[in-house]
């Protein structure tokens, strides 16, 4: 069995739920369910849900700064697309990023129009569609799910509703991401060079990671290394580089080509060592700023045991790179901020 498969993103960030109801007190119900770590907006108004929803996907422009497309002949095929990952993280600095709506949740028996009407409405196809019906409405929803129309349908009395719209908004967030933003996403995960992004052992890590960091946001980089840059609700951010074993055995060598050090050339062979400048661009010696002072750009490393072995290390606070401190919008302050969490909007 191919035991390849996708590393959540190779960049993600919250994105917003909007609940549409005309019945105000059914609608504050529903959105004491969600977690707590939702960002979400309530409409009773249907006409203005469907005016903010199809603005909303016009908050993120990763496609604008991080995509292009270049002809090479006549045919349609004759083409070359080209992402700049070293973008990528510069959307953490735009402060609508958390706007982007990923999932609609809408119930069907609305006056001013039908919860059906309203999904085919949305002008973003990447947005994901649940239909809450009652019981009269169920043959209409199965029927609307089977031609494809919505992408879910629950019925507002089951007394599993919390569970059941959480994991389903879950699991939507997902694929908006993976189907939203394919022609970033897809060529930098073909590219064999971040092999990480397919190796189960390093999602495994990854995962564990987002967890212990209480993680919102992360996004790929590639310099000084490949790797990701993550923040947590706070805005508190961390850097994690990514070595293939090979590229640090062939460093340890060299360190010991040119007199490095012996505590910094066989701490870089037992991976307890990672550099974090750009080694490869650098010509090395003895007398080299990094050499010299090793212990500052040298930090401690963590091994990946999996098909391909890596090396991970840790950058935070002041050993972060300038180009990624500055100042953020955290998901915290969006959430505290956007009074559209907190009430209906008519």
């Amino acid at each position: 069995m191919d035991d390849q498969i996708y590393v959540g993103h190779p960049f993600y960030f919250s994105t917003q739920i909007v609940m549409v109801d005309d019945d105000p007190d059914f609608l504050d119900d529903v959105s004491l369910m969600l977690d707590s770590n939702l960002s979400y907006c309530l409409y009773q108004s249907a006409s203005e849900a469907l005016n903010y929803v199809n603005s909303a996907h016009q908050q993120a422009n990763l496609l604008q700064r991080c995509y292009s497309n270049y002809k090479t002949g006549h045919q349609d095929s004759d083409s070359l697309s080209h992402v700049d990952i070293g973008k990528l993280h510069e959307e953490i600095f735009n402060p609508a990023r958390f706007k982007t709506c990923s999932t609609v949740v809408v119930d069907y028996s609305m006056r001013e129009m039908n919860g059906l009407e309203f999904l085919m409405s949305l002008e973003n196809p990447f947005i994901r569609k649940i239909l809450l019906t009652g019981q009269a409405d169920m043959e209409l929803a199965i029927k609307a799910f089977n031609k494809q129309l919505i992408h879910q349908f629950i019925d507002k009395h089951n007394p599993k509703l919390k569970q059941i719209l959480n994991s389903t908004i879950t699991s939507f967030q997902d694929q908006y991401f993976r189907n939203s933003f394919k022609l970033i996403t897809d060529p930098i995960i073909a590219n064999n060079h971040d092999s990480f992004l397919t190796d189960n052992k390093f999602r495994d890590f990854f995962e564990e990671i987002l967890l212990e960091t209480k993680c919102v946001e992360y996004y790929m980089i590639d310099a000084p290394h490949s790797g990701f840059l993550l923040a947590d609700s706070a805005g508190k951010r961390r850097c994690l580089l990514i070595f293939r074993e090979a590229l640090i055995m062939e460093h340890a060598d060299n360190l010991l080509a040119i007199g490095a050090p012996d505590s910094l050339a066989q701490g870089v062979r037992k991976g307890e060592l990672i550099p974090v400048y750009e080694f490869q661009s650098e010509t090395l010696d003895v007398d080299h700023l990094c050499i010299k002072n090793w212990e500052k750009y040298y930090h401690p490393g963590i091994k990946i045991e999996s098909r391909e072995n890596y090396f991970v290390t840790n950058l935070t606070g002041d050993n972060l790179p300038q180009n990624f401190q500055g100042k953020i919008i955290p998901y915290s302050d969006f959430k505290e901020s956007n009074s559209l969490n907190r009430e209906i909007l008519h």
